[in-house]
């Protein structure tokens, strides 16, 4: 009897033991929650914790209260920036344009990057390749940029070539949402 019990015991163990040990395995690196960001002008999905920081950015001769909300996974940054447009850009359509053209002129600069003559539209992608100051590996970012309800707002993936995978980026950027 002592033996029949021991043989299914363990006949039933070890893949019992073997599917708990996957199942440990699999805990996701990516855990997307969606969050309104922005004053709750932009809905977006963060494939982990954020944190919300915000200090002043010159931009396009402009000072602006630029805050950014990140959340990193594997070494790869996922983040909406965002800033209210000053009184002197919020009215002007033309300003307005300059100031995003600049946000998105930085995006190349911060990885020593040339910018193209003609500078992706509000909303439409933008794929950056270069090196980062503070990385040692060829870096690159998609983002996108626009101009929305008083705000100049960005979203951005950005990361290591070899930790930031092109899907997980896409996949970033069509989870976030810009309330017009």
């Amino acid at each position: 009897m002592i033996s029949t019990l021991f043989r299914f015991m363990l006949k039933n163990a070890l893949p019992i033991l073997a599917a708990a040990l996957l199942l440990a395995a699999c805990s996701p690196e990516h855990d997307w929650r969606e969050l309104d960001v922005a004053d709750g002008r932009v809905r977006a999905a963060f494939p982990a914790r954020v944190q919300t920081e915000t200090r002043e950015l010159a931009l396009g001769g402009k000072t602006l209260k630029f805050s950014l909300t990140a959340a990193e996974v594997n070494q790869a940054v996922y983040a909406v920036g965002y800033a209210p447009l000053p009184a002197s850009v919020a009215g002007d359509a033309a300003a307005s344009q300059a100031l995003a053209g600049a946000l998105v002129q930085s995006l190349y600069a911060n990885l020593g990057a040339d910018a193209p003559d003609i500078l992706p539209a509000q909303g439409q992608d933008i794929e950056v390749h270069g090196q980062a100051a503070n990385a040692g590996a060829r870096s690159w970012m998609l983002a996108r940029v626009w101009v929305a309800n008083g705000m100049l707002i960005e979203a951005v993936a950005a990361g290591a070539e070899n930790k930031l995978a092109p899907e997980r980026a896409r996949e970033f950027m069509n989870g976030v949402r810009v309330h017009r």
